[in-house]
């Protein structure tokens, strides 16, 4: 992504491209040391319920970087610098929806309140500052990332409450009609 980001050789494209793919590559360190807790915690003299609690947090914070949500949610408007076939392909099906998937398909690591407690504030967060952002831009597809940024803070949001069917139905029809 970050040499489609790069594509028209100025100053906004280079740098929303570091920003891309400064923030993806966070995510990836994340998703690795998921990975690595996941590992250590089957080890039997370490304590099980720290490296469950780590490795869960590693996931939601691989998850967030992923979608775009409210720490990290600054490196999606920034990649719309890129040409529209490109822009529309990372806001609409690949990058974005990556981050809800994981977490969709890591869902029953994440049965601790706090751990849910922080996706649904997180979303929340995500949904007032992009919502916010979408009405004072001017630049139209800065506009249609942030309205993506949105509707990904809202499905975060929804899995926060703890309805995921309704999330995840939200995010297929989020993907249908954007593409």
């Amino acid at each position: 992504s970050f040499f489609l980001v790069l594509f028209y050789k100025k100053w906004d494209s280079c740098s929303g491209a570091m920003n891309t793919v400064l923030t993806n590559r966070l995510g990836d360190f994340f998703i690795f040391v998921f990975f690595s807790t996941s590992i250590f915690s089957g080890l039997s003299f370490l304590s099980y319920s720290f490296f469950f609690f780590s490795s869960s947090f590693f996931l939601i914070y691989t998850a967030f970087t992923k979608s775009a949500q409210f720490p990290f949610s600054g490196w999606l408007p920034k990649a719309m610098s890129a040409p529209t076939p490109v822009s529309s392909l990372v806001h609409s099906s690949t990058l974005v929806t990556a981050g809800l998937l994981l977490i969709f398909n890591f869902s029953l690591m994440l049965m601790n309140s706090y751990l849910i407690t922080l996706i649904f504030f997180s979303g929340l967060f995500t949904v007032f500052f992009s919502s916010l952002s979408a009405i004072l831009e001017e630049d139209l597809k800065k506009v249609v990332a942030l309205s993506t940024l949105s509707q990904m803070g809202f499905s975060m949001t929804t899995f926060g409450l703890g309805i995921s069917f309704i999330s995840l139905l939200h995010l297929l029809s989020h993907a249908l009609f954007k593409s």
